[in-house]
């Protein structure tokens, strides 16, 4: 795929004062990643010095060291068709100045100079080093090189939107002090993702002095505020730290918020092709990978989607709320966020009303789970049969209730919301919608039937989401007694319900036996919603992620079926009900529009011509 790029950070081993050694390991660890084919290799600051000499720097001997060390380096690179990196310190008119030489194929392009925020121990270069504005290129990624330490990299923002670079690298050779790696995380990843860019940080150390600072050497790729890769060296007698991973120039295209343009000093067009891709793909990219992380945010989920409730709630003065619990999930996670809501308004659990709604397909085990749910809870529960309302309406309208088409299955959708919406009607009350992210984008709902309601609180979640955050509710925020309702709700397949049952009483539908697996669909959805992705890429990166797990036919297959839904079902989901944008990744956010009519043909054309 040649929108991705790979880089290399290697922050290798360094011997102080000796730049033949620090040149051997260089080149030892570059041979250990060569056939990877790198794009771009980038080595620390000072990386042929080591980065704590004092006033050694401004002796010619180390100097002259420093310029065969770098001269080897450029012969090695002829071998290497990638941009190549380093750090040195250099005689500039009498002036010694700490710059990254820039390497390709055998030649040495030029020398990006260091900035003047550098650490404590390089006040004997030459200061008031303006930052560095080149621009590079490779393939379609244009990069842009700042020596500086990562932690300031905030305070240089300015300089570098104006290059409209794709990739910021940062070179540097700064001591640890306590806090330092959470402090740099935090910085990278905020300046990643608010200029829409990654962001290579290369700190050197390893083998260097322990006084009067302690050196440690970490790398780190950052791709529009999510880390590919960090690493940091094991310790005294290790080899440094190496990140090798690929950056996405589509994704990063995607997300780029600043439009600037800088003519690049060099460019090489020539991206190698990769035999395979370098980069963390998860199956769920909506989530953290760390488990804490994970927790965190589904917390926070859970309360954000509490907060928009009592917001709408107190905005219009609304006391009490309706849902149609069907015992499934994402009713499930309505309610409870229904609960919470009205508890932190200091409102009664009474004027939460569950409505349970049994139709021809209804289960015994849905149906029970709901009518204990509500009753755990505290809500006020009223059972409502559909069956005979539905059978006069079928009369009404000369269908024949033995013909299961999609009038029979509609006809229970549209029912269950006038129910919903009428008893609302008559208490005062707000009809909570259910629907989740991915029945929205795959069109899965009735159009007015469980496609409407009032407000809706599953809106930006999708139905791997709403699982998730039910199972931390049930793990963290529940009586024993509702936990052991939710996690039988989490154990039943889902299904609308919406035909009768089989003879051994078991669910009749299935939906992902119908529409394949809803974590796939959710893993499309957020690289084509997010980024725009091509249907070549989202197959590439599914294949990736599912490898071993799903059959790549099996994968094209849902794909195509994924294009074609998400198009046909926008006219729901232009639509829908007032929902809040929390995740990023909704039909709630404002900027996201497509037309109601609009053809999937060229998407799924694209999908079905993938070779498997």
């Amino acid at each position: 795929m040649n929108s991705l790029v790979r880089i290399a950070c290697i922050a290798h081993r360094v011997k102080p004062a000796v730049p033949s050694e620090c040149l051997l390991n260089i080149t030892e660890q570059i041979d250990k990643i060569k056939q990877s084919s790198p794009d771009i290799i980038v080595l620390p600051k000072l990386a042929l010095s080591s980065g704590c000499l004092g006033h050694i720097y401004k002796t010619s001997t180390l100097i002259d060291e420093c310029l065969k060390a770098l001269d080897e380096l450029c012969l090695y690179s002829a071998s290497v068709h990638s941009y190549i990196i380093a750090g040195l310190p250099l005689c500039d008119e009498g002036r010694t100045v700490s710059v990254c030489a820039v390497l390709f194929e055998g030649r040495v392009l030029g020398y990006v100079p260091c900035t003047d925020d550098a650490a404590p121990f390089e006040n004997v270069f030459s200061d008031k080093i303006l930052p560095a504005d080149t621009v590079f290129n490779f393939g379609n990624i244009r990069f842009n090189i700042l020596p500086c330490d990562p932690k300031k990299l905030v305070s240089h923002m300015s300089d570098v939107a104006l290059t409209g670079c794709d990739l910021l690298i940062v070179p540097s050779y700064t001591p640890i002090r306590a806090g330092d790696i959470d402090t740099v995380k935090r910085t990278v990843k905020t300046v990643s993702e608010s200029m829409g860019c990654a962001v290579c940080v290369c700190n050197g150390g390893d083998g260097d002095t322990s006084s009067p600072y302690v050196f440690k050497s970490y790398t780190a790729v950052c791709e529009c505020g999510e880390f590919l890769s960090f690493e940091e060296s094991n310790g005294a007698d290790g080899d440094g730290a190496v990140s090798l991973c690929d950056i996405d120039a589509d994704i990063i295209m995607s997300q780029k918020k600043i439009n600037s343009y800088k003519k690049p000093f060099f460019s090489a067009q020539s991206v190698q092709i990769k035999n395979k891709i370098i980069r963390p793909i998860r199956q769920n990219p909506y989530l953290p990978e760390a488990e804490n992380e994970k927790n965190e945010m589904l917390k926070e989920l859970f309360e954000l989607q509490v907060r928009s409730v009592v917001s709408r709630m107190t905005a219009i003065g609304a006391k009490k709320i309706v849902i149609g619990v069907s015992g499934g999930l994402d009713s499930t996670l309505a309610l409870l966020v229904a609960h919470e809501a009205l508890s932190q308004m200091g409102v009664p659990n009474e004027n939460l009303i569950g409505i349970t709604m049994p139709g021809f397909g209804t289960s015994d085990r849905t149906y029970y789970n709901a009518l204990a749910l509500i009753e755990q809870l505290g809500a006020e529960s009223r059972d409502i049969s559909i069956k005979n309302s539905v059978l006069t309406h079928f009369e009404d309208i000369g269908h024949d209730p033995a013909v299961k088409d999609v009038t029979y299955e509609n006809a229970q959708a549209r029912e269950r919301t006038q129910i919903l919406f009428d008893v609302a009607n008559s208490i005062g009350a707000i009809v909570l919608g259910t629907g989740d992210l991915s029945e929205a984008a795959l069109g899965w709902c009735t159009f007015n039937g469980d496609h409407m309601a009032s407000y809706n609180v599953n809106a930006c979640l999708t139905k791997t989401m709403v699982r998730l955050v039910t199972e931390y509710i049930a793990k963290e925020k529940s009586t024993q007694d509702v936990s052991e309702i939710l996690f039988d709700i989490l154990d039943t397949p889902v299904s609308p319900e919406l035909l009768p049952s089989q003879t051994s009483g078991e669910i009749a539908q299935k939906t992902e036996d119908i529409l394949g697996p809803y974590i796939l669909h959710d893993f499309f959805l957020y690289y084509f919603l997010k980024y725009g992705m091509r249907p070549t890429k989202l197959f590439y990166y599914a294949y990736i992620a599912f490898s071993g797990k799903m059959d790549p036919a099996f994968i094209k297959e849902k794909l195509v079926l994924f294009l074609r839904r998400f198009f046909s079902s926008q006219f729901k989901r232009s639509c829908s009900p007032d929902a809040a944008d929390i995740t990023g990744i909704s039909f709630a956010n404002p900027d996201f529009y497509i037309p109601s009519d609009c053809t999937a043909k060229i998407f799924a054309d694209e999908a079905e011509k993938i070779s498997i």
